[in-house]
């Protein structure tokens, strides 16, 4: 899939949780009273449990059907572990958004101050940033030596690139499943072929661009914070710092290039879709949907040139799917007992398969939803596109038949050559932080204060709340 985007960005599901507790050093920890009570265990192996079995606990927020089956299967393989999934998730009388709050908080404290849990996966948390503290707080083990005795499942079957810009301090701490690009997209025409521009290459091709040109088919300012300015938010959020950055000067250029058009109201307007078109978002989630734009040609159709900025590193990856992580504070036994479960998806059949979402399994059409992190299942996936393999030679709308397009093997590893040059990994905003900026930044737009009083208001409203969560 390849989507062009005219909303705010993607968001975080609901606004943070309380301030976190300081980690304990001791790794013998009296479990918390709350912890058993409050999440919902379950043995989910059909077989009579076997008492001597290493129990593995995994923390999850509700039941997947992928996980709860995948764990049956490991349970049934009678391999000396067995995986618990103990479920976070509760229905409360309190709104849905206080709910997952406590339940956030509830998954951190347990991890925090107990060693109730072993295993867990970044949809484990309602906020991924909540996952992501926990990474930068120690909470999780390095995944790396795992993968030194395992032949199957190491750095040179998986994407070493996506591995890379996951690590810190050398260390791999959380292992993405699968993942995807966000960056910005304009016809090679107007925008030339260039990768990746910085506010200086933005500003000279907006002079070029004829007077009639619209972002995303409009001319306004909230059109223009839409595109370049609002998916690429995470940016300026340094969460193992501690700092953000709204008063740099990428995010002031910014906000004054939107400040140009004309101000919506925040209303609707009519999209004109006959004008020439400067640039669009686009998530790359695919490599069937890069064919129009012939990337892998001497001429391509279409460049990437990335959300701006002041080093031309606007684009990045983020995760699809999820995320896993293996406590610290769990046993040496217990933490091989968990990474024996973890590889399981990051398998080639695994990966190929919950990659692509099948849409006429007689024939075996599907549609790609994201990239694999394993390497034989992505170039499985990639030639099997250019094969033309999972989607029909014609196909018939509105009583006319028309031949299906697929990309190039050029077109795809153009594309990829693109993914492996993108070094940043971002996770979601909480949606109480982009709350924050868009209220001062539309009450900018709005002439009601000055971009110095909107960067200043964002700036100390946002490093108030980041410090309260850090």
């Amino acid at each position: 899939m390849f989507i062009h985007k005219n909303d705010k960005g993607i968001k975080a599901i609901l606004s943070g949780i309380c301030t976190l507790l300081m980690f304990t050093s001791c790794n013998n920890v009296v479990p918390s009273e709350n912890s058993s009570d409050k999440a919902k265990s379950d043995n989910i192996s059909s077989k009579e449990t076997n008492t001597d079995d290493v129990v593995i606990n995994f923390a999850v927020l509700g039941k997947a059907d992928y996980i709860t089956s995948a764990a049956k299967k490991f349970n049934e393989a009678d391999n000396g572990y067995r995986i618990e999934l103990i479920d976070y998730y509760n229905e409360s009388d309190d709104s849905a958004s206080r709910a997952l709050q406590l339940q956030d908080f509830q998954i951190m404290q347990d991890i925090i101050n107990t060693d109730d849990i072993d295993m867990v996966t970044s949809l484990s948390f309602s906020e991924e940033a909540n996952y992501r503290r926990l990474i930068e707080k120690g909470a999780f083990t390095d995944l790396y030596e795992f993968m030194q005795n395992d032949t199957e499942v190491n750095t040179t079957t998986l994407n070493d690139h996506i591995l890379s810009v996951n690590e810190m301090n050398g260390c791999l701490f959380t292992i993405p499943t699968y993942y995807v690009a966000y960056t910005m997209l304009g016809d090679s025409a107007y925008v030339g072929n260039k990768i990746n521009w910085s506010f200086d290459e933005l500003f000279s091709h907006w002079e070029k661009m004829p007077d009639n040109a619209t972002i995303m088919g409009e001319r306004t300012k909230e059109a223009a914070y839409r595109a370049f300015v609002a998916p690429n938010l995470s940016s300026f959020v340094d969460f193992e710092s501690g700092n953000v950055n709204f008063d740099s000067d990428d995010f002031r250029k910014a906000l004054e290039f939107c400040n140009k058009f004309e101000y919506g109201n925040q209303e609707k307007t009519d999209i004109d879709f006959n004008a020439p078109m400067f640039c669009n978002e686009a998530s790359i989630s695919s490599f069937m949907g890069i064919y129009p734009y012939k990337l892998g040609s001497n001429n391509p159709n279409a460049t990437f040139v990335g959300f701006p900025s002041s080093n031309g590193e606007g684009a990045y990856l983020r995760s699809f799917s999820d995320c896993f992580s293996i406590s610290a504070k769990s046993s040496e036994e217990k933490q091989q007992g968990a990474w024996e479960f973890i590889r399981l998806f990051f398998m080639t059949e695994w990966q190929e398969e919950h990659a692509l979402s099948i849409t006429n399994r007689t024939n075996g059409y599907a549609t790609q939803q994201c990239f694999c992190i394993n390497n034989t299942a992505n170039e499985n996936i990639k030639r099997n596109t250019v094969d033309k393999k999972y989607s029909p030679a014609t196909f018939e709308s509105k009583g006319e038949t028309f031949t299906t397009e697929f990309p190039s093997l050029e077109d795809c590893n153009a594309l990829e050559s693109y993914l492996n040059s993108i070094d940043r990994w971002e996770v979601r905003l909480d949606d109480s932080i982009v709350g924050v900026i868009d209220e001062e930044v539309m009450t900018y737009f709005s002439d009601e204060i000055s971009i110095d009083e909107c960067i200043n208001r964002i700036q100390n409203r946002t490093s108030i709340w980041i410090s309260e969560k850090s």
